[in-house]
C-alpha cells in the first residue's frame, strides 16, 4: 500500500516539480542575463515582474478553485463536467489577462512608480513592462491548460512545453540582450521580447499536445461553452475564496516588495536575486503540494475517505523532509550562486544574509504550502485556507516588515526575517485546521 502511494505521488509530484523548476529557471535566467547589465537593470526587472507575479497568482487563484472540481470530476470519471469547469475557468482568466495587459501597456511608468523613484530604474522597468504585457493573454491560456493537465492524466506535458519556452527564452535573451550574431543590442527590452516569444511558443505547443494526444483536457467547444448555472454557482462559491486568497496574498507580497524597495536600489536588487534563487528551491514544495491536491481530490471524488486521511499524513512527512533537505542544499550552494551575478560586494552580502533567512524557515514554508494548497483546498475547505493564509501575511508579516523599516531602520535581511515570521502563525493555525479533519468535503457527489 505504501509503495503504491509513493509511486503514485511521485508520478504526479516529479513532473509538477520539474515544471515549476523550469518556470523558476526562466525567471532566474532573465535575472542572471539581465544582471550582467548591472544592479539598476536587476532592480528594474524585479519591480517589472511584480505585475506578472500578481497576474500569475490571480490565475493560480482562479485555476486552483477550478482544480478542486477538475480533480474530483476526474476521480468520478466525468469528463463532460470536467470540460464545463474548464470553460468556467477560461473566461475570467482571459478577461483578467486583457485588463492587466492594457494597464501594463498604457500606464507602465505610473505602475512602476510605486516601487522606485530612481529615474533610470523607472525608465528601464517601463520599457520592459510595456513589451512583456503582450504575453499576458497567451500566459492565461497556457496556464489554465497546464493546471488541468496536471490535475488529470498528463502532468508531463507542461514539462515539455515549458522546457521549450525556457530554451526559446535563453537563446533569444542571448541574441537580443547582448546583440550577439548580428542581432540588435536591446538590453532589458530584448529580455522582454524574448519572454513574449517564449510565452507564445509555449501556448501553441501546449494546444498541440493537448489535442494531438487527446488528453482529458482536450475540451470540446460545445462543453466549454455549456454554462450550467448550478455548476457555475458551485465552482464560484468554492473558487472565490481561493481567488481572493491568492490575490490578497500576492498583494501582500507586492506590499512587502514596496517596503524592501524603500530601502534603495541595492536592497531591491538583493531581494530580486534571492527570490529568483529561492523559487528554484520552492519547486519541490509546489510539486508535493499540487500532487497532494490532485491525489487527495481524486480520492475524495472516488469516496475513499480513509485513504484520504492516510495519504495526507504521508504527504505531510514528505513536505517536511523536502524542506529540510532543500535548506541544506541552499545553504551549501548560496555563495557560489550569488557569485555569478555582476553585483557589488555589498549587494552580494545583503543577498547572502537574506538567503540565510530562507534556510531557517524552509521546513515551515514547505508544510504550509502543502497544507494550504494541497490538503485544505483538495476538500474544498477554501474559506479556512483563505483566513489562515491572509491573516498571517497581513496581520503579522506586512506590519512587522513595515515597522522594521519605518521605526527601526533595519537592513533588508532583518526586515525580510520580520516579514517571514508569518510562517510561524500560518503553521500553528493551519496544523490545527488540518487535525480537525473538517477539510474533507466531497463537492461533486451529487452532480450529474
Amino acid at each position: 500500500m505504501a509503495d503504491n502511494f509513493y509511486k503514485r505521488a511521485l508520478a504526479v509530484a516529479v513532473p509538477i516539480a520539474v515544471h515549476n523548476l523550469i518556470i523558476s529557471s526562466i525567471n532566474m535566467a532573465d535575472v542572471f542575463m539581465v544582471g550582467q547589465l548591472g544592479e539598476a537593470s536587476i532592480a528594474a526587472l524585479g519591480i517589472s515582474n511584480q505585475l506578472m507575479f500578481l497576474f500569475i497568482l490571480s490565475l493560480f487563484g482562479m485555476g486552483s478553485g477550478g482544480q478542486i472540481f477538475i480533480a474530483q470530476f476526474f476521480g468520478k470519471k466525468d469528463n463532460i463536467n470536467l470540460q464545463r469547469v474548464m470553460g468556467i475557468m477560461f473566461i475570467p482568466a482571459f478577461l483578467l489577462s486583457v485588463l492587466m495587459a492594457s494597464g501594463a501597456y498604457f500606464f507602465p511608468e505610473l505602475l512602476m512608480s510605486a516601487f522606485s523613484k530612481d529615474a533610470h530604474v523607472l525608465h528601464l522597468s517601463s520599457s520592459y513592462l510595456k513589451i512583456v504585457a503582450l504575453s499576458y493573454p497567451f500566459t492565461a491560456v497556457s496556464f489554465i491548460f497546464q493546471i488541468v493537465l496536471r490535475s488529470t492524466d498528463s502532468p508531463r506535458v507542461p514539462v515539455y512545453t515549458s522546457s521549450f519556452a525556457l530554451l526559446t527564452n535563453v537563446i533569444l535573451n542571448w541574441f537580443l540582450i547582448f546583440g550577439n550574431w548580428g542581432f540588435p543590442q536591446l538590453g532589458i527590452a530584448g529580455a522582454a521580447i524574448a519572454t513574449v516569444a517564449a510565452r507564445i511558443s509555449e501556448t501553441l505547443l501546449t494546444l498541440f499536445f493537448v489535442y494531438f494526444k487527446k488528453t482529458a483536457s482536450a475540451a470540446k467547444i460545445s462543453h466549454v461553452l455549456d454554462f450550467r448555472m448550478d455548476l457555475i454557482k458551485r465552482v464560484f462559491v468554492t473558487s472565490i475564496p481561493v481567488f481572493i486568497n491568492e490575490v490578497t496574498w500576492a498583494s501582500g507580497i507586492v506590499a512587502l516588495n514596496i517596503i524592501f524597495a524603500s530601502l534603495g536600489t541595492e536592497s531591491i536588487a538583493a531581494v530580486n536575486i534571492v527570490e529568483s534563487v529561492c523559487r528554484l528551491s520552492f519547486a519541490a514544495f509546489i510539486g508535493i503540494a499540487n500532487a497532494a491536491g490532485v491525489i487527495l481530490g481524486t480520492d475524495i471524488g472516488a469516496q475513499k475517505y480513509s485513504q484520504v486521511r492516510e495519504h495526507s499524513k504521508r504527504f505531510s512527512g514528505l513536505s517536511i523532509i523536502s524542506g529540510i533537505l532543500t535548506s541544506i542544499v541552499l545553504f551549501s550552494s548560496a555563495p557560489a550562486v550569488i557569485s555569478i551575478y555582476n553585483i557589488s560586494d555589498h549587494v552580494a552580502g545583503l543577498a547572502l544574509k537574506t538567503i540565510s533567512v530562507w534556510v531557517l524557515i524552509m521546513p515551515l514554508v514547505s508544510f504550509n504550502c502543502l497544507n494550504i494548497v494541497g490538503i485544505l483546498r483538495s476538500g474544498g475547505d477554501t474559506k479556512a485556507a483563505l483566513w489562515i493564509d491572509i491573516s498571517s501575511l497581513w496581520v503579522v508579516g506586512v506590519p512587522a516588515a513595515f515597522m522594521g523599516v519605518a521605526f527601526f531602520n533595519m537592513p533588508v535581511y532583518a526586515v525580510y526575517f520580520l516579514a517571514k515570521t508569518e510562517e510561524l502563525f500560518k503553521f500553528f493555525f493551519g496544523l490545527k485546521r488540518y487535525m480537525s479533519k473538517k477539510w474533507i468535503n466531497n463537492l461533486v457527489e451529487d452532480i450529474n
